[in-house]
C-alpha cells in the first residue's frame, strides 16, 4: 500500500486511497481483528471442508460440529493472547481510543441526580463493545445450533447402529423398536428388536464398533438373509447424507432470457 501511495503513476485518488488503507492497517484494532478472523475462519473452513468429504457420517459430524461450538466459547478467554500477537504485528501499544477525548454527556432535566453512566476507553472499550460481541453472535449463531440439534434428532433414531457396541441388550431392543416404528415402510418392527440383540453379540465376536465394520461384515459373510433387517438398517445409515447447503443467490429467469436473447 506504500508503495502504491507514493506511485506517481497513479491517479490521486487511487494514492490516497492505498495511504488510507495503509495508515488504518498500523492501528492495535485492526491487526488485532486480522489475527482473530484468521483463527476463526480458518477454524469454520477446515471443519466445513471434512463435513463436505464422502468419508463424513452423521456421529463424526455432529462431533465436529460440537467441537466448534466448544472452540469457539473458549474464544472469549483469548483476548489477551490476540492483543499480544496484533501489538507484535502492528507495533502500536494502544488503542486508537485511549488517546480519545472523552465526551461529556449532557444530563436531561428530568435525570436523577446522582446517576453516572459508566464509559469505558481503550482496551476495556474495545473488548466489551467488539471483540465479545463478535465471539457472542458466533455463539449464538442459529444456523450452526439448529444444524447441531437436526444432526442429534437423527442421530437418536440411529443409536442402535451407531452406539451398538454401548448399549446393553435392553437399550438396544428399545433403540431398534424406536427406528423400526421410524421406518415402518423399511424395517419389521416385531422381528429388528431380537435380531438386533443377536446381530450385536455376533459383531462384538469380530471386533466391530463402527457402522463402516458392520457394513463391511455384513457383505463379506454374505449375512444379508441371516439379518436383512440390521442390513437395511446399517444401509440406511450409510447412505445418509451430512452435508447440505442452500443457495446464496437468487437467479431471475427474465434475466436467464435476456441473456438467451
Amino acid at each position: 500500500m506504500l508503495d502504491i501511495s507514493a506511485d506517481n503513476e497513479h491517479n490521486s485518488m487511487t494514492r490516497h486511497e492505498a495511504n488510507s488503507l495503509a495508515s488504518s492497517m498500523d492501528k492495535l484494532e485492526m491487526a488485532f481483528m486480522a489475527h482473530l478472523w484468521n483463527v476463526v475462519l480458518s477454524r469454520y473452513n477446515e471443519t466445513s471442508i471434512k463435513l463436505q468429504s464422502s468419508t463424513c457420517d452423521l456421529k463424526l459430524a455432529i462431533d465436529l460440529l460440537e467441537s466448534l461450538r466448544s472452540f469457539t466459547s473458549d474464544l472469549r478467554d483469548q483476548f489477551d493472547k490476540f492483543e499480544d500477537l496484533a501489538k507484535e504485528a502492528s507495533g502500536t501499544i494502544e488503542f486508537a481510543s485511549t488517546a480519545a477525548r472523552p465526551r461529556k454527556r449532557t444530563r436531561r432535566c428530568d435525570e436523577a441526580v446522582g446517576t453516572e453512566t459508566v464509559v469505558m476507553h481503550g482496551r476495556d472499550k474495545f473488548c466489551v463493545e467488539t471483540f465479545l460481541v463478535i465471539v457472542d453472535q458466533l455463539q449464538s449463531a442459529s444456523a450452526l445450533q439448529n444444524r447441531i440439534d437436526a444432526y442429534i434428532q437423527v442421530r437418536s433414531v440411529f443409536q442402535v447402529v451407531t452406539d451398538f457396541h454401548t448399549l446393553d441388550n435392553d437399550s438396544i431392543r428399545s433403540s431398534a423398536q424406536h427406528m423400526a416404528e421410524t421406518y415402518s415402510a423399511d424395517l419389521e418392527s416385531s422381528v429388528f428388536p431380537d435380531e438386533m440383540v443377536q446381530f450385536v453379540t455376533f459383531a462384538k465376536s469380530r471386533g466391530c464398533s463402527l457402522p463402516s465394520d458392520v457394513a463391511m461384515l455384513t457383505h463379506k459373510e454374505e449375512l444379508y438373509d441371516t439379518f436383512p433387517n440390521v442390513s437395511i438398517a446399517v444401509h440406511m445409515f450409510m447412505c445418509l447424507m451430512v452435508s447440505n447447503c442452500s443457495g446464496e443467490r437468487s437467479f431471475s429467469r427474465m434475466a436467464l432470457i435476456k441473456n438467451k436473447l
